[in-house]
């Protein structure tokens, strides 16, 4: 998001943190709804226009939000979702999707009220590895032949032994036409992150680390970037050797099969 958007959804993260500190297990239910109306929106290019701006002042949009979706959902989203659309929003779509995070960290923020956000976010990055490494995972959760009801179930099924929130953001990842599922597995886990306030270094080994070389790259990565950093470890026997680690947009590559590479390109150039 650009920055006025990205401003927008700061003032509101400020002022929904609070009352979602109310609602005591109510947490997966008002995502799911905040989820409903992103669905809503995003299939009308009539109702997204009127309510990101153009010809309608802010109280207008707030008072076409209230007629569209009061008694759809809860009064607290429903007071959520007017203050968002008198807020000036800096590209098309922006709105759903302040909306989205938002339900996203409704959920996560249960998770960690129950004191589990770091297995949440274990398991979500878990889930993503495993989805992008597993062919016939894609295609069951692709293949037109399933409803996406029945999509749900086999989630459901699948996952049963993870934590309800991580099911909960799974289910949605199936859910969300025109998006990765891997990509926003992968968004929910930085998500996680930024509500624990901490970094994620995606480090690939052939080998699993023991919990000393975790403990030691973490202490590593987190005095390079200045910011505590959690260390997510997948194993690929193809580096042959060494690390490949991803912090945000950084790619620290140590692997034994890229050194190889070079060593190829360099004999064929």
């Amino acid at each position: 998001m650009r920055a006025a958007s990205q401003g927008a959804l700061d003032r509101a993260r400020e002022r929904w943190e609070p009352f979602v500190a109310t609602q005591v297990g109510k947490e997966i239910e008002l995502a799911l709804q905040m989820f409903s109306i992103v669905d809503v929106i995003k299939v009308s290019t009539a109702l997204t226009n009127a309510l990101e701006g153009g010809s309608r002042d802010a109280q207008a949009r707030a008072k076409l939000a209230r007629d569209v979706f009061g008694g759809r959902v809860s009064d607290g989203v429903a007071e959520l979702v007017e203050g968002l659309v008198r807020e000036e929003w800096s590209q098309r779509d922006d709105l759903q999707r302040a909306i989205e995070a938002l339900g996203v960290d409704t959920i996560l923020l249960g998770a960690r009220r129950e004191g589990v956000l770091s297995t949440v976010e274990e398991e979500l990055y878990q889930t993503m590895r495993l989805y992008s490494d597993n062919r016939d995972l894609r295609l069951a959760f692709t293949t037109p032949n399933l409803s996406p009801e029945a999509r749900h179930r086999f989630a459901e099924q699948l996952f049963h032994n993870l934590q309800p929130w991580t099911v909960a953001l799974i289910r949605r990842s199936i859910a969300r036409e025109h998006h990765t599922i891997p990509g926003l597995l992968r968004r929910y886990t930085f998500a996680a992150a930024r509500l624990d306030e901490h970094m994620v270094a995606a480090v690939t080994s052939a080998l699993p680390l023991t919990r000393e070389q975790e403990e030691r790259l973490a202490r590593i990565l987190s005095a390079k970037y200045g910011t505590p950093v959690k260390i997510h470890v997948s194993i690929d026997t193809e580096v042959i050797g060494g690390l490949r680690i991803y912090v945000g947009d950084d790619i620290i590559d140590g692997t034994i099969a890229s050194r190889l590479d070079s060593v190829r390109g360099a004999f064929t150039n």
